[in-house]
């Protein structure tokens, strides 16, 4: 009985011991056969040869998809023939070129991309589909923030489309006008200062047409006549085909014909405001007081007549023009007999005032006080009256033609054709 037990326990242990020999037998069947597999890849000579190939072919075909391509598959032979001996000479080309040829991909692919962009910005132009335009316009400075051409012309845009009544555009078109003013007074220089019809050629005719533009908008599109007047003082300066537009010397005259009427207002409400009752102290009082005010708006009636002069006088001499030359005159007379009371003397005032430099608007009126009218004595024993008399105040000045609608275009509009295209 226990000789039996003992002849199990003895198999017991062969069975175990056979086990063990079964489990390290596959061990080393396992690892024989990881390295049997990379004695297969590196010995596979036709493998390796039928891949080179294939990627040595490609290289005759252009563009990024056949580039890619050529990656894949130059990726793929490393992987597998990477670090075996036959293949190091061509597994060290590939290494070396192909993060050359992934720059490639993406350099094209930039390009490509940038390419698509400006077809469509292009597109929307010459379609007049401004939103798409602006939609474009800012994919690009994202991707080219320097692309100053781009943003001059989205600065431009709300310019004619005001004159058009779409107001649409009017806070891009500041917000760009303004920047690209300060990019080039900064001392950047653009390709063509400008793009399709918004080329202006030179930097100062691109600052008088970028202050015009942001001018014209605050004051016809938001009314705001008094911060609009320092753009288009700017743009009537220097040599440019802007400084002969009478378009911003009409604005400014506009501008100063609300300052008069205003004053025209407050003088007459001071000079009802004189009674009879009046100490001589108070009398004299108001009537100082009013006389400045007389004096501050006859220095304003001469600003804005010198402003209309310039619109009249620059305004073309043609049958088309010839209603916006009357108006513009005629807006001189009116202020011209306010100043004056008088009729005479326009055309005299108007030849002398254009051969002066143009006053700043945003310089402080100087008051202009006429001589005192001279008095009569008479031999009455009865004393004379001593109460002042203040000038005579004449009717509010009545505009002509509402700024901007005054029946000229902006001289601008005629330069642009509109067919000069994005420069990638």
């Amino acid at each position: 009985m226990f000789q039996g037990f003992s002849r199990g326990r003895i198999e017991m242990k062969k069975i175990f011991r056979y086990a063990n020999v079964g489990l390290l037998s596959a061990a080393f069947m396992a690892a024989g056969a990881v390295a049997g597999f990379g004695q297969d890849a590196c010995t596979d000579a036709a493998g390796q040869t039928a891949l080179s190939d294939k990627i040595r072919a490609i290289f005759a075909e252009k563009g990024i998809e056949p580039l890619r391509t050529r990656i894949n598959m130059s990726k793929e032979f490393l992987e597998k023939y990477g670090a075996c001996e036959p293949a190091k000479e061509f597994s060290d080309y590939l290494k070396t070129n192909v993060p050359k040829w992934e720059t490639t991909v993406k350099t094209q692919g930039d390009a490509a991309a940038k390419d698509a962009l400006y077809k469509r910005f292009d597109a929307s132009v010459k379609a007049s589909n401004f939103d798409e335009t602006y939609a474009s316009g800012r994919e690009i400075l994202v991707k080219e923030p320097d692309q100053l051409d781009v943003v001059i012309s989205l600065g431009s845009i709300g310019y004619d489309e005001s004159y058009k009544n779409n107001f649409k555009f009017n806070d891009d078109t500041l917000r760009y006008a303004k920047q690209a003013i300060a990019a080039l007074e900064s001392g950047k220089t653009p390709k063509t200062y400008g793009l399709f019809g918004w080329t202006y050629k030179t930097k100062e005719r691109a600052l008088a047409e970028l202050n015009l533009t942001i001018g014209y908008i605050m004051q016809v599109a938001q009314k705001n006549k008094k911060d609009a007047a320092p753009y288009l003082f700017k743009a009537t300066q220097g040599t440019s085909e802007t400084s002969k537009n009478p378009i911003p010397y009409e604005l400014i005259g506009y501008y100063y014909f609300d300052e008069l009427d205003k004053l025209t207002t407050e003088i007459k409400t001071l000079a009802a405001d004189q009674k009879e009752t009046d100490t001589p102290e108070v009398a004299k009082q108001k009537v100082d007081t009013i006389k400045a005010k007389v004096a501050l708006s006859n220095g304003t009636a001469e600003r804005a007549m010198d402003a209309f002069s310039r619109a009249y006088t620059l305004a073309a001499a043609t049958p088309a023009a010839k209603p916006y030359k009357d108006k513009m005159k005629t807006n001189v007379a009116n202020a011209y007999n306010l100043r004056f009371a008088k009729k005479e003397g326009v055309d005299a005032w108007i030849a002398s005032t254009v051969a002066r430099p143009f006053t700043n608007p945003t310089t402080p009126v100087a008051p202009i006080s006429d001589p005192e009218p001279v008095t009569t004595t008479t031999t009455s024993t009865t004393p004379a009256a001593t109460q002042p008399v203040a000038k005579p105040v004449a009717a509010p000045v009545k505009p002509t033609a509402a700024p901007g609608k005054s029946g000229v275009k902006p001289s601008i509009s005629a330069k642009r054709s509109k067919g000069k295209k994005i420069a990638a």
